[in-house]
């Protein structure tokens, strides 16, 4: 459905607006400008019925992308296909007219993707009622707060059903209920076989969404693949570029370790209450997960911590002991860090994430982190429930009413 080849974008940067005039009208031609590549011979497919992810820091060229796929912008070189109706969600609510009702907006918005006022007329039920703005569409815009405008936007762009879906960033519009029913659309745009290319800072929504996810940085690609691992490696690579020393990175699998390396995990280990190794634990079971660091040299506020996640790449439980306001010795040598706690988890594979690192965080200073670093599984005990927690309630029935009339009914 989308084919990208060798597609590049480059920007003329002037310092000042009058050097685009003075280089305009400049008899010898000299040039003004400096030239900025944000978008580097970039090739990739995205196949029917998938969903691409494009991720990275700001300015690596993954809206850029977005837009000359869009048609909102023309490339330096290379060339690109897109074949069947596009609906895109980049820069929401751009060209709306603030003094036009909502009603009027949608009418403005369709007619401009191409429908007929009679196609408009049978879509505006539909984006009024995903909207939920009610008595607001025939209200002007310019009374609309920013959330309401970007999701008359949205619902637009959903309610046409596109088969090729471009989204930058906007599952973030509206309140926590709008955004799920948003997230809940594109499931069901996924289940119709739309095509879907998704840009997004949310790495657990590209690991839930997407199917395949390609890694951009200055412009170009750096890796693809399952979602999973490139989100790692993203994490690991703003990690190195937040630490002040280079960090050696070792690429034992889809780039799964990396760190200064002053101090090291010598293992990571799930134990029972024995202190026996276990790859398997039945729900609501006491275990312990088990680091063991060896630090080479004097460490600066160490702290090690866990990061346990399903094998959807979801973030279920983290903490670190500098959280938890312990403190470890910053002198060279081996020591354990031993996390005691009850298994409440769904029945299912989950993976354990370690790390040693200066302070709160990784992004200070990192030792060493270990991305996957355990597998274990999840048995059902005689409780089943649905999830991956299990919080416990206390459930009670109580009658607010008793019938009056025997009848069965």
């Amino acid at each position: 459905m989308i084919q990208v080849n060798g597609l590049t974008k480059i920007f003329r940067i002037y310092a000042r607006p009058m050097d685009r005039i003075r280089e305009t009208l400049s008899l010898n031609r000299r040039p003004r400008h400096t030239l900025f590549t944000a978008v580097d011979n970039v090739t990739f497919n995205v196949a029917k019925g998938e969903t691409l992810a494009l991720i990275g820091q700001n300015g690596s060229g993954k809206s850029t992308i977005l837009k000359i796929l869009a048609g909102l912008m023309r490339p330096t070189s290379g060339d690109f296909r897109v074949q069947g109706r596009v609906a895109s969600l980049i820069e929401l609510g751009t060209g709306f007219h603030p003094e036009f009702s909502g009603r009027s907006n949608v009418h403005l918005a369709a007619s401009l993707m191409g429908f007929s006022k009679k196609e408009v007329q049978e879509l505006l039920p539909a984006v009024i009622d995903f909207s939920g703005l009610g008595e607001f569409i025939d209200r002007p815009l310019k009374t609309y707060s920013s959330g309401m405008w970007v999701r008359l936007g949205f619902s637009i762009a959903v309610s046409i059903n596109p088969e090729v879906l471009l989204i930058d960033e906007a599952l973030s519009v509206g309140d926590l209920l709008f955004q799920q029913k948003c997230i809940a659309r594109l499931h069901e745009f996924q289940r119709q076989e739309t095509t879907m290319v998704f840009v997004s800072h949310d790495l657990n929504a590209v690991k839930n969404l997407c199917d395949r996810a390609v890694l951009m940085d200055r412009g170009k690609p750096l890796e693809e693949g399952a979602p999973e691992g490139v989100c790692s490696h993203y994490i690991s690579m703003l990690a190195e570029r937040a630490n002040t020393e280079k960090l050696e990175t070792r690429l034992c699998s889809s780039h799964r370790r990396y760190g200064s390396f002053r101090a090291e995990i010598l293992s990571v280990s799930l134990l029972d209450p024995e202190g026996q190794p276990r790859e398997t634990i039945i729900s609501g079971e006491r275990a312990s997960l088990q680091v063991t660091v060896h630090a080479h040299s004097e460490l600066v506020e160490p702290s090690v911590g866990i990061l346990i996640r399903d094998r959807f790449g979801n973030d279920i439980f983290g903490t670190n002991t500098f959280l938890s306001d312990i403190r470890i010795d910053p002198n060279p040598g081996e020591f354990s860090v031993i996390f005691d706690m009850d298994f409440e988890l769904g029945a299912g594979a989950y993976y354990v994430t370690a790390a040693v690192h200066s302070g709160r965080d990784h992004m200070s200073e990192c030792y060493d982190w270990i991305d996957n670093g355990l597998a274990f599984r999840v048995l059902h005990d005689r409780e089943e429930f649905a999830g991956c927690a299990r919080l416990k309630p206390v459930i009670s029935v109580k009658r607010i009413t008793q019938a009056t009339d025997a009848t069965p009914r």
